[in-house]
């Protein structure tokens, strides 16, 4: 317990020194919505017709199935005075070129995750998911309490931007694999279909990873242009019918035990909004958050039976695997901190949130 009773004392010593002179806590007390209602201004409110590019199809569950939801929810509160049309990936503007395309103006909003956009900024990916990372409950204290959400909202302003946190996932599948893995040379060389930082680690152990769309992925596969796919949980991969590319399932997932959404909309026609009309998205989008975490952690078992039942193996990584894709997450961390200083300053805040969060959690949770 990283000497625990020793550690806590001598902390709780050390905070009630430095209370006297430092100043108060940057966690609010009161939830962000409160905050916000005090001093809010009138604004004259416009009618809202826009249109919404998805990254994930409609149809795929969790994913695609929030985006149709922020459109048919905000249609409803808003008595049909914010009308946004959902399109699916590719309609608009392909998947991956969504971010510019909001930046832009091109397209009001878009519905993805920030592992998409590590190419504008490696950054991004640290508030989709963090290989050997936080929870969904961890990951949402420190985004919105722990510090996370000032260097969220200012990175993607600095793109003409707004961003809001418009979902979340558990606990991903390690990855669908069409040959077994029993050590790690056996993962050299192999085309694998990951992004954010799961691919970061595949790069470091030498596979070959391909950054792609999620609605890409199974014209992939049928071209016979991958030897594996490391993406989501087991309902959102059975959609992608992964189990008719691959024999085998590894678990965990090192690369994702939370997984983020966000709608990304654009600055100019955000400060358009009144604060009445942001708050409803707000609202919408924390109400996903919370559909998406029961709904999506309900669902898991009978997907993965489902998978097995098609003949899947489901497997759990060797250890020896697992402790390299560890030491390749340290490596490829050390390497974009070192190259990158928004990735530095972030990386270097969820880390110290997250060991003091963890002091918390070895005292209170209840081991097996």
């Amino acid at each position: 317990m990283r000497g625990f009773i020793g550690g806590l004392v001598i902390g709780l010593v050390i905070g009630v020194v430095l209370a006297v002179t430092a100043p108060p806590s940057n966690i609010p007390s009161r939830s962000p919505l409160a905050q916000d209602a005090k001093g809010a201004k009138k604004k004259r409110e416009l009618n809202i017709n826009w249109k919404m590019a998805s990254a994930f199809p409609g149809e795929m569950p969790v994913a695609g199935v929030l985006a149709q939801t922020v459109s048919n929810r905000l249609k409803i509160i808003s008595n049909g005075k914010i009308d946004i049309e959902f399109h699916e990936p590719g309609a608009l503007v392909p998947a991956l070129d969504l971010f510019d395309a909001v930046g832009s103006g091109a397209v009001e909003l878009g519905f993805a995750s920030p592992i998409l956009w590590g190419g504008k900024s490696p950054a991004f990916e640290l508030f989709g998911a963090v290989p050997f990372g936080p929870d969904t409950e961890e990951f949402l204290a420190w985004l919105n309490a722990g510090g996370g959400k000032k260097y969220y909202s200012e990175l993607y302003n600095r793109f003409n931007i707004h961003g809001v946190l418009c979902g979340a996932t558990g606990i991903a599948g390690g990855g669908w694999f069409e040959r077994e893995i029993n050590q790690v040379s056996d993962l050299k060389g192999m085309k694998v279909a990951a992004s954010g930082l799961a691919a970061t680690i595949y790069h470091v152990i030498g596979a070959k990873p391909k950054k792609t769309a999620p609605a890409d992925i199974p014209g992939l596969i049928r071209r016979n242009d991958l030897d594996a796919v490391s993406f989501s949980m087991p309902s959102i991969d059975r959609y992608l019918e992964l189990s008719s590319f691959a024999s085998y399932y590894y678990f965990p997932g090192w690369h994702q035990q939370s997984g983020l959404y966000d709608l990304i909309i654009n600055l100019g026609k955000w400060n358009e909004l009144s604060q009445r009309q942001k708050t409803m998205i707000e609202t919408v989008c924390a109400a996903n958050i919370h559909d998406a975490i029961a709904i999506g952690e309900a669902g898991q078992f009978g997907a993965l039976k489902d998978i097995v039942i098609r003949g899947v193996e489901v497997k759990k990584w060797p250890k020896e695997v697992t402790k390299a894709m560890r030491q390749a997450w340290t490596r490829g961390a050390r390497e974009k901190s070192a190259e990158d200083k928004d990735f530095r300053r972030i990386f270097r805040s969820l880390k110290k949130f997250r060991e003091d969060y963890s002091i918390w959690r070895e005292l209170g949770e209840i081991k097996p």
